[in-house]
């Protein structure tokens, strides 16, 4: 299979696509192209105006905020099949995060211009953006919550979670990224992080390895 179908077959199980249809999916990827970053490369600056929809087709893209007093963290982490800040793209208003790849990542970019012609031309994409915004909604107030009242043990149960399968049930909780940045997500120090790790290890939840925590029951875990 060449890379061409490669970049297809991924953007098309994306769940953003697979809501808009085939016919909005072929509109915007007609002027879209897709680049291969390594790690490290920012993708766009805090205050910058939105030039481009992205789509996350391989790797994990950080969303970074920087605050007055010149401090930084982690406010989201996004994984392969995400469209990240469309917010920003949509509103043309500056973006509030600037985006890092935590890994070596593949992003298609989308013209923010020929993503709002289209939008407004098709009732499709506008309901696949309606169902975008608002689990992008749901998912900042599940971390406003998550942060405000839930403990630290709690939190990394539920990061780790959501990176192993519902159905399946068990598995690798892959953790690609910098350590410091899933960290920084979870509102904690490295250190703080690690030692959680290793006192659900111990509880029997979950066992450390190389690629990340290999995780025995996921219901378990949430419900620890």
């Amino acid at each position: 299979m060449g890379k061409r179908e490669t970049t297809y077959a991924m953007v098309e199980r994306s769940p953003f696509f697979q809501a808009a249809g085939a016919a909005a999916m072929q509109d915007l990827l007609q002027p879209s192209f897709t680049q291969l970053l390594p790690k490290g490369t920012v993708l766009f600056e805090q205050g910058e105006e939105a030039e481009f929809l992205h789509l996350l087709l391989e790797g994990s893209v950080g969303l970074q905020a920087k605050g007055d007093q010149g401090g930084t963290t982690i406010v989201e982490i996004f994984g392969a099949g995400e469209i990240f800040v469309a917010p920003a793209v949509v509103l043309r208003l500056p973006y509030l995060p600037s985006a890092m790849a935590l890994t070596e990542i593949r992003v298609l970019m989308i013209p923010a211009q020929h993503f709002r012609d289209r939008l407004a031309a098709s009732l499709d994409l506008s309901r696949a953006t309606v169902e975008l915004l608002s689990r992008h909604w749901r998912l900042m107030v599940d971390q406003v919550v998550d942060l405000k009242l839930n403990s630290v043990e709690a939190r990394v149960s539920r990061f780790l979670a959501r990176r192993v399968s519902e159905e399946a049930g068990a598995g690798c909780a892959a953790l690609p990224e910098p350590r410091a940045a899933i960290a920084a997500r979870l509102g904690m120090t490295p250190e703080t992080l690690s030692r959680t790790l290793a006192a659900l290890e111990t509880k029997g939840r979950l066992r450390r390895g190389a690629r990340g925590p290999t995780v025995r029951d996921r219901s378990a875990l949430v419900h620890s």
